[in-house]
């Protein structure tokens, strides 16, 4: 079909005649690579290869396409990466012999045109498509964004803060801050954060419905480890919806400084004790929410004192990668709190993304990222 009419388009030309100019690329092996001297253009004889930019695949070159004309006729270095997907055979033309086969040939080079006509107008139409993606996506992230809270809670003698970084346009991390009314304690307010499983638009999607559930139970003056066991019936109930997530959720007393709290299969919550100098891992056990019917979570409770900051965050955080792939940890983690000491809560929040930063370097994000920071100060 299409693959033996582009290769027959340049028979007649004596390129195929001659096998001493053939060369044979093993499957993975790399043709060039982004930035490469041009010196040449290649005629795929056989097999499959991949032009990429950066992560991006840009092309599939197949027997009889035609590549890196481009960089060879205007002489500039390569903009991509050819790497074989399959046993490839390959012929060269470089500037000398393509300017001889022109002049031999008048029809080759209007060949020629009509191949890279073809191909660019593939990769044109890739790119209106994947353009039209990204401005989708961009769109998808201000509504997520618009989701959640836009202001830190303003209640006397406390400080809160908050970091939060999606590995795509668009993720499944959530945190929220929902105002409890309480006619006998005023100060009242409950803390979530969550992780949904997997990543992009269809993370996004059920975070938007894990978020709406959250906010929906919590207001019924529920306790956490009641407001989770709802949410997780409510998940289960639709079965069309394949929704699994990790949450903390924490009702916070302004006045005594009391958290209450109970987890669904998230990251302990770390408190940093002022008196002590030392960062606690609070206890936290529980299942995830939408993967077991039927089960009950634990309530745990602890008091912030004055200069106690609380720390609450995805495992983004915790499990970001080294180069050598190694995890930032959970004690490197801990070691950041620390060494905040007694700075704010956005101090301490922007503590933590630096030595996440300088732990993972130049690697590019994997997770989503959320840490949330509530310290109690003097009034």
């Amino acid at each position: 079909g299409d693959r033996r009419m582009k290769k027959t388009t340049l028979h007649g030309f004596g390129l195929f005649s001659d096998p001493d100019r053939r060369l044979e690329y093993a499957a993975g092996e790399v043709v060039f690579q982004s930035g490469d001297y041009s010196d040449r253009m290649y005629v795929v004889l056989d097999g499959v290869l991949r032009l990429t930019q950066g992560e991006n695949e840009i092309d599939v070159m197949t027997a009889g396409d035609l590549f890196g004309e481009m960089g060879m006729v205007e002489n500039r270095p390569r903009n991509g990466t050819v790497t074989a997907v399959t046993d490839s055979t390959l012929i060269p033309i470089d500037r000398l012999r393509f300017a001889a086969l022109v002049r031999q040939h008048p029809g080759f080079a209007t060949r020629v045109m009509a191949i890279i006509s073809m191909r660019l107008s593939r990769r044109t139409e890739g790119e209106v498509k994947r353009r039209s993606v990204e401005r989708e996506l961009a769109i998808g992230r201000k509504m997520q964004l618009s989701m959640l809270p836009h202001s830190m809670p303003q209640i006397a003698g406390w400080q809160f803060a908050v970091h939060y970084h999606s590995a795509w346009q668009v993720g499944g991390d959530f945190y929220d801050f929902i105002k409890v009314d309480d006619a006998q304690k005023a100060g009242r307010i409950c803390l979530v954060i969550g992780d949904v499983t997997g990543k992009g638009v269809p993370a996004a999607l059920y975070m938007a419905v894990a978020r709406t559930l959250f906010r929906a139970e919590t207001g019924k003056g529920l306790s956490s480890a009641l407001v989770l066991q709802r949410v997780n019936e409510l998940i289960l109930s639709d079965n069309r919806s394949p929704l699994f997530l990790s949450a903390l959720h924490a009702l916070l007393d302004g006045e005594s400084g009391l958290l209450e709290y109970a987890s669904a299969g998230h990251n302990p919550p770390l408190c940093l004790r002022r008196a002590a100098a030392e960062v606690e891992e609070l206890p936290a056990q529980g299942y995830l929410l939408g993967a077991f019917r039927d089960v009950s979570f634990s309530e745990e409770a602890t008091v912030l004192y004055e200069g106690d900051a609380l720390v609450m965050y995805t495992d983004g955080v915790s499990e970001a990668r080294h180069a050598d792939g190694n995890f930032f940890g959970e004690e490197r983690l801990k070691s950041a709190v620390a060494a905040a000491g007694d700075c704010s809560a956005e101090e301490i929040v922007q503590a933590i993304v630096t030595a996440v930063g300088s732990f993972t370097g130049s690697i590019p994000q994997a997770d989503d990222m959320t840490v949330l920071v509530a310290r109690r100060i003097s009034t």
